[in-house]
C-alpha cells in the first residue's frame, strides 16, 4: 500500500495553488490599468450630476444648415469681445477712482505709471468701438438674410435690446476719463436725451444729478457702466443664446431645403475653427489699434469748453450732424431729429418680423429691403463723413 506523507500533500497543494495564482497575477498584470487623474475625476463628478458630456456633445454636434460659414462667426466674436472687455475693465478698476477730483488723475496714472496700463486702457477703448461695429454688422447680416422671420422673432427683439445696451456702454464709458472730450460729449448726449417726450427732462436730471455735470453725474455713469449694463447684457445674451438654440440656425438665404440639408455640417470642427480664426483676427486688429492710436487725454474737464468744439463719439456723429441741419432747428426740430425719427426707426425694426410675414429670405428677391438697407448705409456714411470734415474746418 502506497503511503503519502501529509506534508507532501500540503506542499503539492500549495505549489499547485501558487502556480494557478501566479498565472492569474501574470494575466492581471498584463492588462492595462486605467487610473483616472484628478481632472478626470472632477469631470466625472460634475458629469454625473449635470450631464456635462451630454451638453458638450449637443453643442459640438449641433447641425449647421448649409455648412459652416464665416457669416456665422459674428455672434461668437461679439461674445469674445464682451468677455475681454469685462477682463480689461476689471483690471482698470483696480486703479481708477470714480470722483471728479481723482478720475482724471487716476486715468493719467493708468496711462503713464501702471505697467502696460496705456495698452489696457487703449484696448478697452477700441474694444468698445469694435463691439459697436460687430453688433451692427451682425444685425445687418440677420436683416439681409431674412433670419428675423418666423420662428425667430424673439431672437430679433432680444438682439435689438442688446444693440441698445452696447450703445449705452459706449455712451456711459466715454465720460469716465473726465477730460474735456468726455465731459462735453456727455453734455451733448444728455441734451439729445432731454428731447424725449414726457420722460426726457427726468432722464436728463437723473443722469446729471444737478444743473451741470459733476460728481453725481460721474458716479451714476460709473454705476450704470460697470454694474447695470453688464448685468443686463449678460442676462439678455444668455436669453439670446437660449432662443437661438431653441429655434436653430436659419441657414443661408439661397438654396432649396433639400440643397441646404445636403450641405449640412456640424458645429465641430469647421465652424469652431472659423470662429477661432475670426476672434483671433479681431483681437489682433484691436491690439494693433491700441498700439498705433493709444488713448491720449485732453485737458481736465471744466464747464468752459474753451477752444474745444463739443461732439459725441464717432458712432453718434451721423445723428449729431443731422441735428445741425436748419430743418431741425428750434425746440420742435431738435425733438424731431433727436428722438422722433430715431425712435420711429427703432419701433419699425421691432415690428419688422410681424410686418414682413413672407417666407422669402433671398435678399435679391426682396428689393425693398435691399434698397432700404443701402439707403441707411449711405445716409450714415455721408453724415458721419460730413461731421468729420466739419470738425477739421472748425479746428
Amino acid at each position: 500500500m502506497l503511503s503519502i506523507k501529509p506534508g507532501l500533500i500540503i506542499k503539492f497543494g500549495f505549489c499547485e495553488s501558487l502556480g494557478w495564482n501566479g498565472e492569474r497575477r501574470m494575466k492581471e498584470d498584463s492588462q492595462p490599468v486605467n487610473q483616472q487623474n484628478a481632472f478626470e475625476k472632477v469631470v466625472e463628478f460634475v458629469d454625473e450630476r449635470v450631464g456635462l458630456k451630454t451638453i458638450q456633445a449637443k453643442m459640438l454636434n449641433e447641425p449647421v444648415p448649409g455648412g459652416s460659414r464665416w457669416a456665422y462667426a459674428f455672434g461668437s466674436v461679439l461674445l469674445f469681445i464682451f468677455i475681454v472687455q469685462v477682463v480689461t475693465g476689471i483690471l482698470l478698476m483696480f486703479y481708477y477712482v470714480p470722483s471728479t477730483d481723482h478720475a482724471y488723475d487716476s486715468t493719467q496714472y493708468i496711462i503713464h505709471e501702471v505697467d502696460y496700463g496705456w495698452f489696457l486702457l487703449s484696448y478697452h477703448f477700441w474694444g468698445s468701438s469694435a463691439m459697436v461695429v460687430m453688433v451692427f454688422a451682425h444685425m445687418s447680416q440677420v436683416f439681409l438674410w431674412g433670419a428675423y422671420k418666423k420662428p425667430r422673432e424673439l431672437i430679433w427683439l432680444v438682439g435689438l435690446a442688446l444693440f441698445g445696451i452696447v450703445m449705452g456702454f459706449g455712451f456711459t464709458g466715454y465720460l469716465l476719463p473726465w477730460d474735456q472730450r468726455a465731459y462735453w460729449a456727455t453734455v451733448v448726449g444728455v441734451e439729445i436725451m432731454d428731447k424725449t417726450p414726457l420722460i426726457g427732462d427726468f432722464l436728463a436730471r437723473f443722469l446729471k444729478g444737478g444743473p451741470t455735470p459733476g460728481q453725481m453725474t460721474l458716479s451714476r455713469f460709473f454705476v450704470i457702466h460697470v454694474m447695470v449694463l453688464p448685468a443686463a447684457l449678460a442676462g439678455l445674451a444668455g436669453l439670446h443664446i437660449f432662443l437661438f438654440r431653441k429655434a436653430g440656425p436659419a441657414g443661408p438665404f439661397r438654396g432649396t431645403p433639400e440643397e441646404i440639408k445636403a450641405k449640412t455640417d456640424y458645429f465641430f470642427p469647421r465652424q469652431i475653427w472659423k470662429d477661432i480664426v475670426a476672434m483671433a483676427t479681431v483681437f489682433l486688429i484691436i491690439c494693433s489699434l491700441a498700439f498705433i492710436e493709444p488713448v491720449v487725454l485732453l485737458e481736465q474737464a471744466t464747464p468752459d469748453p474753451g477752444d474745444y468744439h463739443p461732439e459725441p463719439e464717432w458712432y453718434f456723429l451721423f445723428l449729431f450732424q443731422l441735428l445741425r441741419l436748419k430743418i431741425f432747428g428750434g425746440e420742435f426740430g431738435q425733438f424731431l431729429g433727436a428722438m422722433a425719427i430715431p425712435g420711429a426707426f427703432m419701433a419699425f425694426l421691432a415690428a419688422l418680423p410681424f410686418l414682413d410675414t413672407s417666407s422669402e429670405r433671398n435678399i435679391f428677391k426682396r428689393p425693398m429691403a435691399l434698397i432700404g438697407w443701402t439707403g441707411i448705409m449711405i445716409f450714415i456714411l455721408v453724415f458721419t463723413m460730413s461731421a468729420i470734415i466739419n470738425r477739421h474746418f472748425l479746428d
